[in-house]
């Protein structure tokens, strides 16, 4: 009897232990922490990245050079976007750049290209902007890069496969000293997918947003100021990364000191900054599927600034990542067999 008691109370145990379990919500900070943990443990995805300029303003009224004002208006409403697949083991990507510019002088072309540990691969586009700087039989071409060899000649060494696993150990470290130090509740919050103005195919089981305001950018700056760079700079102390920068402990102590800032001249460079920006939106909004990982990002900054010179400008830039396809097996285009070295493209340039 005593035995069954026991076991019964040992199941009523398990089971509450389950229970509690899942229905306890992480916070806003821990989510994302978990998501950016898990994020490096992918063995491959897809990826589809784009940064677009939404706005550019500078209203300088009719002294700006009217070149200067060209490019202004190229630049707006400019997009760049990445979108392919990477294999963690062995490495290797497969992507496509696309850049494509508005106004008076609008364009659009796009650099497909591949890599591995070793080599690069990229197909020669056709830019308008450089008609007649590039060989015609060129286009479309592909040229091989050795990386190793390129990074050998330059003196340097390769980095290893551990060297590159350090790199993104650094990275997580150094995202959770910088985000461990800003407060929860005045930064992070969790939002309905309605809400976040996301594309309705995400994958979004849980939406975290760190968003920046008027009303905190003074805390924002202090802590980032006073906490969050010497945490970083702590990190990257750490043997195990100063090892890979070949930093002395002395150059990092350095490093630390110089960072220091006295309180009486980050509250002037703060309250300059307060005059001079204005916030309408500065936010990162993260998307965590059913997986726990981050699968769509966007980074908003909408700024207005004022120069010392009183000259007001605006921007306004859009950031956007989405990851699909995580962990499943990535099919990749072979190389093709005719392409260029090196050397063959410096001779073809040769007469250019």
């Amino acid at each position: 009897m005593k035995r069954g008691l026991k076991g019964a109370l040992a199941l009523i145990f398990v089971l509450a232990l389950i229970i509690t379990g899942c229905g306890a919500k992480s916070s806003p900070k821990e989510l994302i922490e978990g998501s950016l943990g898990k994020s490096f443990d992918m063995k491959s995805y897809a990826f589809n990245t784009s940064i677009k300029l939404e706005d550019l303003q500078v209203d300088n009224g009719s002294a700006m050079d009217p070149n200067a004002q060209m490019v202004l208006n190229m630049m707006k409403n400019a997009e760049l976007s990445v979108n392919g697949v990477v294999q963690q083991e062995p490495m290797k990507m497969e992507a496509n750049l696309e850049i494509s510019l508005k106004g008076d002088m609008e364009m659009k072309f796009s650099l497909p290209f591949t890599m591995d540990e070793n080599k690069m691969w990229v197909k020669i586009p056709n830019i308008p902007m450089l008609a007649g700087q590039i060989p015609d039989e060129l286009i479309g071409k592909t040229v091989e890069l050795d990386l190793k060899k390129l990074v050998e000649d330059s003196g340097q060494e390769m980095p290893s496969v551990k060297d590159l696993k350090a790199m993104q150990n650094l990275s997580n470290d150094m995202f959770k000293a910088f985000l461990g130090k800003f407060d929860e509740k005045t930064y992070f919050s969790t939002v309905e997918k309605k809400d976040a103005g996301l594309p309705e195919n995400v994958d979004a089981k849980q939406i975290v947003k760190f968003n920046v305001t008027n009303e905190n950018l003074e805390q924002f700056f202090t802590t980032f100021v006073k906490d969050a760079l010497p945490a970083m700079a702590d990190v990257l102390g750490k043997e195990e990364y100063s090892k890979l920068f070949k930093l002395e402990k002395d150059q990092v102590e350095k490093m630390k000191q110089e960072m220091k800032t006295d309180d009486s001249e980050l509250k002037k460079g703060i309250e300059e900054m307060k005059k001079s920006l204005k916030i309408n939106e500065l936010s990162v909004t993260t998307a965590i599927n059913k997986d726990q990982y981050p699968a769509y990002q966007v980074v908003v900054a909408n700024l207005d600034t004022t120069g010392d010179d009183g000259v007001k400008s605006k921007i306004a830039a859009r950031v956007t990542t989405e990851l699909s396809k995580i962990n499943e097996k990535v099919e990749f285009k072979p190389v093709p067999s005719d392409v260029l070295t090196m050397e063959q493209l410096q001779q073809m340039f040769g007469g250019y």
